[in-house]
């Protein structure tokens, strides 16, 4: 799989080169050493144009961002200028959801527990500032792989409400780390989550490029980085010629540990899928989730599909699990003869987004593919066009037995 390292590493260091161009922002680089009350500290600054789930607005030294995904709000401040008093919830309390955090920005040293912030942040260029990540957090990356690897791994600590055992916070005290960028919302006053899955569209995915660049004053970068991909993505969509639709379903078999299938399942898709898969020149399925416990039930619902994208574990009997492979795959659907009139099934089209992953069972679905959006339509386009694709970026065709390509730390070429 070295020609798909290769595409990957040219696509950041494309995304590097954008940001160079026109030099360093207008945003201070670190802390002031003197305050100024009449002063727009950020001049440079980032305007949210699509669906993507987080507002900002700006104030003199300060930046209010709202994360509509995990409910929170974060005001950032510019180090070295005063900190905004009485607004930050105290830390310790009891409140559930709707947090208010504080922070300075930028930070000179952060922990990682979000997989699009880890991609974001190297195509921003401030790898320098990750001091430490979670104990069970993992990357495809293979530079950032190798960076964590020589990192302090943080936990979580833990406390209990009416019995229920809930995250109150990151130990990144003791990795000398600011606050964490994680992947949900908590009470935790230093940690920020990061949402692109929680778009509404493909472009309002790649917008999260300009939340995370809120925190490091790198506004300019990001909104250069952001235009060139929703360039490409634009020219991408407008070249699609109208096709008939292929429908594209998603689903998964139910695995017990002892190797037995109990119920299979139709997921509904999100909405940036929707809209992707719909500027591609395809049709998703739409409906609730819905579970079945009967393989010919299943193969009803999914008759008119035209490709399948599964999302099935497989458990391993010793505990965890691992990517499945074509026969488990085969296994878990019943894939015989009265399954060969299916479409999908037909036309060797059942994919899985986990072409690009580690031996940690990372994916890049849940790193570079959340930023990336023009690259993933243009696998949503061969997906229109080909049934049985095998040349996409990140779906791997199982069918046709393409191989996972497995990242490492030794495949880092910087």
């Amino acid at each position: 799989m070295m020609i798909k390292t290769q595409l990957c590493s040219a696509a950041i260091a494309a995304v590097l080169a954008i940001s160079m161009v026109g030099g360093a922002g207008a945003n201070e680089a670190g802390c002031v050493t003197s305050y100024d009350a009449s002063k727009d500290y950020f001049p440079d600054k980032v305007e949210v144009k699509h669906s993507a789930g987080f507002s900002i607005t700006y104030s003199g030294n300060t930046k209010h961002i709202r994360n509509d995904v995990s409910g929170e709000t974060y005001v950032l401040y510019q180090c070295g200028t005063p900190a905004p008093a009485d607004v930050a919830t105290k830390a310790g309390s009891l409140q559930v959801g709707n947090w208010t955090k504080v922070a300075s920005v930028p930070p000179k040293k952060i922990a990682l527990d979000s997989a699009p912030a880890s991609a974001i942040i190297e195509m921003l260029g401030v790898q320098s500032t990750v001091a430490a990540s979670y104990k069970f957090f993992a990357v495809t990356s293979p530079c950032m792989q190798k960076q964590l690897a020589e990192l302090p791994r943080v936990a979580q600590s833990f406390a209990r409400k009416r019995g229920l055992a809930r995250r109150v916070s990151y130990d990144v005290a003791d990795a000398g780390a600011e606050w964490t960028f994680t992947t949900y919302g908590m009470s935790d006053p230093q940690s920020f989550a990061l949402n692109p899955d929680g778009a509404r569209d493909m472009l309002g995915k790649a917008e999260w490029i300009k939340f995370a660049a809120a925190f490091f004053n790198k506004e300019a970068e990001a909104n250069k980085i952001f235009a060139d991909i929703e360039s490409r993505y634009t020219a991408a969509r407008d070249k699609l010629t109208s096709r008939a639709k292929k429908t594209v379903g998603f689903a998964r078999y139910n695995k017990m540990a002892n190797g037995t299938v109990v119920s299979w399942t139709i997921d509904e898709p999100q909405a940036w899928v929707v809209q992707g898969m719909a500027d591609a020149g395809l049709s998703a399925h739409s409906g609730a989730t819905t579970a079945f416990n009967n393989i010919d039930a299943f193969y009803a619902a999914t008759a008119d599909w035209d490709v399948l994208i599964d999302g099935s574990i497989e458990p391993l009997s010793h505990g965890g699990a691992t990517i499945p492979l074509w026969q488990n795959l085969r296994d878990g659907y019943k894939f015989g003869d009265g399954a060969k009139k299916l479409p999908y099934v037909a036309a060797n089209a059942i994919y899985r987004s986990d072409l690009i992953s580690s031996p940690q069972n990372a994916t890049d679905y849940n790193e570079h593919l959340q930023i990336q959006v023009d690259t993933l339509l243009e696998d949503f386009a061969k997906l229109a066009s080909d049934s049985g694709a095998t040349d996409t970026t990140w779906y791997r065709n199982l069918p046709h037995q393409v191989q996972v390509d497995w990242r490492s730390p030794n495949d880092c070429k910087n």
